[in-house]
């Protein structure tokens, strides 16, 4: 019985301790008439907007998102026959703790981001990176080209550094997708917030 009461209590406590913002709207309509949904679960201590067109598909400690926008692509297996895969473009939001603190979000590009991307990509090339404000915290924003399984991918990765959390925001799609739906990581910077 004691076991049962101090589970209870547990439960209520922490029950307690989730993060959630208050007063926050589940989606609004811009000047535009297009409407924005809320993006947010207990996992996370941020939330932000996103456009209705795109779906959720993963909201755990990374929230990913998708358009219904597919594209055939061909990929080489190691077998030495080609897949087709549809490849739809995403935008996924995460944060991750991490033992190393890095003074900036370009040191952290370079210690930690860039080595990872070149362990399972081929053919990176960088085409931009500039400064970025996100909920008032300085970061950095890389655009650059990658290659997967013989099939070339654009990416617009955002990095911005919160104590020992790096939280990066990372918009993909295939060279001839990617202009066509890049906003979405405008509105998801531009909306970005902690609870």
């Amino acid at each position: 019985m004691n076991k049962i009461l101090l589970i209870l209590l547990l439960i209520l406590i922490l029950g307690g301790c989730t993060r959630a913002p208050d007063n926050i709207a589940a989606d609004f309509v811009d000047d535009n008439g297009e409407i924005f949904k809320l993006a947010n679960n207990q996992a996370v201590d941020f939330y932000f907007y996103y456009p209705e067109n795109f779906i959720i598909d993963k909201n755990t400690v990374m929230i990913s998102m998708f358009i219904n926008d597919t594209e055939t692509v061909i990929i080489e297996h190691e077998t030495g026959e080609d897949m087709h895969v549809y490849v739809n473009p995403n935008l996924s939001a995460s944060v991750y703790s991490m033992q190393e603190l890095y003074e900036s979000a370009e040191q952290c590009w370079e210690s930690y981001v860039k080595p990872s991307l070149s362990a399972g990509f081929n053919n990176i090339n960088i085409e931009s990176s500039e400064d970025i404000i996100i909920a008032g915290i300085s970061g950095r924003k890389y655009i650059y080209t990658a290659s997967l399984g013989g099939q070339d991918y654009k990416y617009a990765q955002v990095i911005f550094l919160r104590s020992r959390e790096i939280y990066t925001l990372i918009y993909s799609a295939t060279p001839n997708r990617f202009e066509k739906h890049a906003g979405v990581l405008d509105v998801v910077t531009e909306t970005f917030a902690f609870k």
